[in-house]
C-alpha cells in the first residue's frame, strides 16, 4: 500500500486527495465498526480503496471470526477507485494476502475502476460494512474543487449540499446509501467535518439515514496530509420488526484506549464538535438556553445587542493592496489603522511586530483611503461602515481573543470579525469585549467548533458563532469583568497575567457558579501564544 502512495507525485496525490492509511489504524477502525454490526458481514465495500489498506484489515478481521480466506477475497470484499494504478495495487495486495493465508489457486478479486459518486455505482442498500479513507478534496481551492458537471452530479444524487462541502464528507452519504438495514460504515474524515458549516447538510442527512453510534480520534498525524482526522461509525436504521437494539448515544474512542465515553447523539442542525470536545480536554458547559441572563435587559445573546461581520476575499485583497507599511511611501499616522487577526490578543492589540499581509511583511499598516476609493470603491464603502466603535475578534485561536476599538477608527482585515454594538442600553464595546473574551464563551466555541481550526487545539471563529454567544447573567460580575479587561489594554507585561487571571475568575462567575475546571482550562490558553495562523496573521 505504501509503495503505491510513494509512487504518486505530490500533485497527483493532491489531485486525487489520496493518502495511504497506516495498517494499524485501518485494523483498529474495522474492529470498532464490527463491534456495532451485530453480524458477520457478507459484503464489505471500500468505495475509495486505494491500494487496499482497509480491505486487507477487513480480510484479517473476517478470518479471525472464522471466515474462509478464499471466500473472503472472492465473495465478501469489494473495492472501487478512480485511479487505475491504485486498483492494480489493491488487486495484487489481496492476491498476496490470499496466498499468505493458504489459498493455493488464483483468486478472482472484486476490485474495479469505478467512481463511487456516479449514481449508477452499485445497488443501494446492499452492503453490510462500508470502510475507507475517502479523498480529502477541499472545495475552496481550484485544483481540488469539483467542476460544474461534478457538482451537478452530486446535487442530483443527494440534493443540494452547498458548494464547499469536502469530497470526503460526500463519501459518508455514499456509504449511508449503500448500507443494508443495520449495516455499519466507518470512514476517516478531516476533523473539520465535525463542525464546519459547509458539512452541515451532510451531518443532518446522516442523522436521518445512518446516524453515528461511535467516533474515533486521537492527537496523532497519521498521514502525510497536514490535517487532523477522525472517523465516525455510522449505523443504518433497521426495520421495526427486526428486534435489534437501537443505539441512541455515541461512544467516543480516543486513540487505542479500550474504554469509551458516551455522549448524546447530536440533533439536526447541531455541530458534531461536542462529541470530541471532552476528549480534547474542553470542559463541559451548560446549554445556552439554560443561561438566560438575569439583568441584561432581556437580551440573551451577543446577536441581540450587536452585529457581527467579516469581509470576504474582495475585501482582503483590496485592503491588502491599499495597505501602507511604516517603511513605505504614503504611510502616515493620520491614516486609519488596519487590524489583522495576528495583532489581536485577549484585551490588547500588538501593532509593533511586523506581520504578513497580502504576501508581504508590514509594520503598523495603515489604510490609504484615496487609493482604496480609486481602485475598489465598493470595498471603500465597506471599510467606512466598519469605522464605528466595535470589538475586533481573531479567527484562529485556542481561546477567544478580541480587542475593543473605542474610537471607531480601525479597519478590520479579512477574516477579522467586527462586532458592532446596536445601541442597547449598557452594552457598548467594552461590555461586549468582556463577554467575548470570557472563559465560558471560549469553552462554548471550543465545544461547538471542535476540529475547525487550522492547527491542533485551535478553532475557527466565525461571525455567526460570535453572534450566538450568550451574554452574562450576573450583571454585577459582568461590570467588574468589563473594568478588568479595560485595564489589560493599558497595562504592559507587569500585571497583565494577574489582571487576566482575575478577569477569568470574575467572568466565570458572571455566567454561573464558580468553575475551577473551566478556569484551569482557559488560563494557560489565554496566556500562551495563539495556535495556528494564516496570511494576514
Amino acid at each position: 500500500m505504501a509503495d503505491h502512495a510513494r509512487g504518486l507525485t505530490v500533485d497527483r496525490r493532491r489531485e486525487l486527495g489520496s493518502h495511504a492509511t497506516p495498517e494499524a489504524l485501518a485494523l483498529h477502525l474495522v474492529e470498532l465498526a464490527l463491534r456495532h454490526l451485530h453480524r458477520l458481514p457478507q459484503r464489505v465495500l471500500d468505495p475509495s480503496c486505494g491500494a487496499g489498506s482497509f480491505l486487507l484489515a477487513a480480510a484479517d478481521a473476517l478470518v479471525r471470526r472464522g471466515a474462509d480466506p478464499a471466500e473472503v477475497v472472492e465473495q465478501r470484499l469489494e473495492g472501487w477507485d478512480v485511479d487505475p494504478e491504485a486498483v492494480a495495487h489493491c488487486r495484487e495486495a489481496l492476491r498476496r494476502w490470499a496466498a499468505a493465508h493458504g489459498v493455493r489457486r488464483p483468486v478472482d478479486v472484486r476490485v474495479v475502476e469505478l467512481d463511487a459518486l456516479d449514481p449508477t455505482a452499485g445497488p443501494a442498500g446492499s452492503v453490510d460494512l462500508v470502510v475507507g479513507n475517502p479523498p480529502f478534496l477541499s472545495q475552496r481551492t481550484l485544483d481540488t474543487a469539483r467542476d460544474v458537471a461534478r457538482r451537478e452530479q452530486v446535487d442530483a444524487r443527494f440534493g443540494p449540499l452547498g458548494p464547499y462541502v469536502d469530497e470526503a464528507a460526500v463519501f459518508l452519504l455514499v456509504a449511508a446509501e449503500m448500507l443494508s438495514p443495520g449495516g455499519v460504515a466507518v470512514m476517516v474524515q478531516p476533523r473539520s467535518t465535525l463542525s464546519a458549516r459547509d458539512a452541515g447538510a451532510v451531518r443532518d442527512r446522516l442523522l436521518e439515514v445512518a446516524a453515528p453510534v461511535a467516533v474515533w480520534a486521537d492527537d496523532g498525524r497519521h498521514f502525510d496530509a497536514e490535517v487532523d482526522v477522525w472517523a465516525p461509525v455510522l449505523r443504518r436504521g433497521v426495520d421495526g420488526d427486526r428486534g435489534e437494539e437501537v443505539e441512541h448515544g455515541v461512544e467516543v474512542h480516543w486513540g487505542t484506549a479500550a474504554d469509551a465515553v458516551d455522549r448524546p447523539r447530536p440533533e439536526p442542525g447541531q455541530s458534531w464538535g461536542p462529541l470530541l470536545a471532552t476528549a480534547l480536554g474542553v470542559p463541559e458547559i451548560a446549554p445556552a438556553g439554560e443561561m438566560a441572563p438575569a439583568g441584561a435587559a432581556g437580551h440573551r445573546a451577543i446577536g441581540d445587542v450587536a452585529t457581527a461581520t467579516a469581509g470576504f476575499r474582495d475585501e482582503f485583497y483590496a485592503l491588502s493592496a491599499a495597505a501602507r507599511s511604516l517603511d513605505e511611501p504614503g504611510w502616515g499616522p493620520q491614516l486609519p489603522p488596519l487590524v489583522t487577526v495576528g495583532m489581536i490578543d485577549v484585551g490588547r492589540l500588538d501593532r509593533r511586530r511586523p506581520r504578513r499581509l497580502g504576501g508581504r511583511l508590514v509594520a503598523d499598516p495603515r489604510l490609504d483611503v484615496d487609493s482604496l476609493q480609486t481602485d475598489a470603491p465598493a470595498v471603500a464603502r465597506w471599510a467606512r461602515k466598519r469605522q464605528v466603535p466595535k470589538v475586533l475578534v481573531a479567527t484562529q485561536t485556542r481561546v477567544l481573543e478580541a480587542v475593543a476599538d473605542l474610537d471607531g477608527q480601525m479597519v478590520p482585515v479579512t477574516p477579522t470579525v467586527s462586532v458592532e454594538p446596536t445601541g442597547a442600553v449598557g452594552v457598548g464595546p467594552q461590555e461586549l469585549l468582556a463577554a467575548v473574551c470570557a472563559p465560558p464563551s471560549a469553552a462554548r466555541l471550543a465545544r461547538d467548533a471542535a476540529g475547525s481550526g487550522l492547527s491542533a487545539g485551535a478553532v475557527r471563529v466565525s461571525a455567526t458563532a460570535v453572534r450566538a454567544l450568550p451574554l452574562p447573567s450576573d450583571t454585577g460580575a459582568w461590570k467588574e469583568g468589563t473594568d478588568l479587561i479595560a485595564g489589560l489594554g493599558l497595562d504592559e507585561e507587569g500585571r497583565r497575567n494577574e489582571i487576566l487571571h482575575r478577569f477569568g475568575e470574575v467572568m466565570v462567575r458572571a455566567y454561573g457558579p464558580a468553575d475551577r475546571d473551566l478556569l484551569a482550562w482557559w488560563w494557560p490558553r489565554a496566556t500562551g501564544r495563539r495556535a495556528g495562523g494564516a496570511d494576514g496573521a
